[in-house]
């Protein structure tokens, strides 16, 4: 899967793509589970038509089944060397109150990791914390990122802050502030 990201990776960045790696991976990254089964691939829209071409020349685009819990404006999949790849850009989460708009642009990048000098663009635990709150069966990725971030503190509060000025229903946000207060 490494060496997967890392071609993906590689090619991305030398055409300056604004990207990052997100979901189990990023929770992989931080030791907080060990077996991611996909990427998933968090771009820019401005990069929508050249990330797509790099990945459709890389692997097979693949047709996915439509989910109504998202109104994502690009969401394709690949598979690339075995491996599942999703890709999002304009990333949109339905939920109970309405949806729910992930933010990504360069503040999204919070932690940078190289595998064989190429640099792999991670998003934050921060805002997997409010993603997750908004899928379904995704509790205990919910609890481990609480606990960790109770342990080692926020590091990004900023994204917290700008995420709660979203429509987000009642619970989430009140999860986000009773974290923000007791990790001070």
């Amino acid at each position: 899967m490494l060496n997967t990201l890392m071609e993906i990776g590689k090619q991305f960045n030398e055409e300056k793509i604004l990207w990052g790696v997100g979901a189990s991976l990023v929770l992989n990254f931080y030791g907080l589970i060990d077996d991611p089964h996909d990427i998933d691939l968090i771009i820019s829209i401005k990069d929508v038509k050249k990330a797509d071409r790099i990945l459709s020349r890389l692997g097979t685009k693949v047709s996915g089944e439509d989910d109504k819990s998202y109104s994502t404006r690009y969401f394709y999949e690949y598979k690339i060397n075995d491996i599942d790849i999703d890709f999002m850009a304009g990333f949109i989460i339905n939920h109970e109150c309405g949806s729910y708009e992930y933010k990504f642009d360069q503040k999204s990048i919070t932690l940078k990791k190289y595998l064989k000098n190429i640099e792999i663009p991670l998003t934050s635990l921060e805002d997997w914390y409010i993603i997750y709150q908004l899928l379904k069966n995704r509790q205990t990725k919910v609890e481990l990122i609480e606990n960790y971030l109770l342990k080692y503190g926020i590091k990004n509060k900023f994204l917290l802050e700008r995420a709660l000025v979203q429509n987000l229903p009642y619970h989430v946000k009140l999860k986000i502030k009773n974290l923000m207060r007791y990790t001070k």
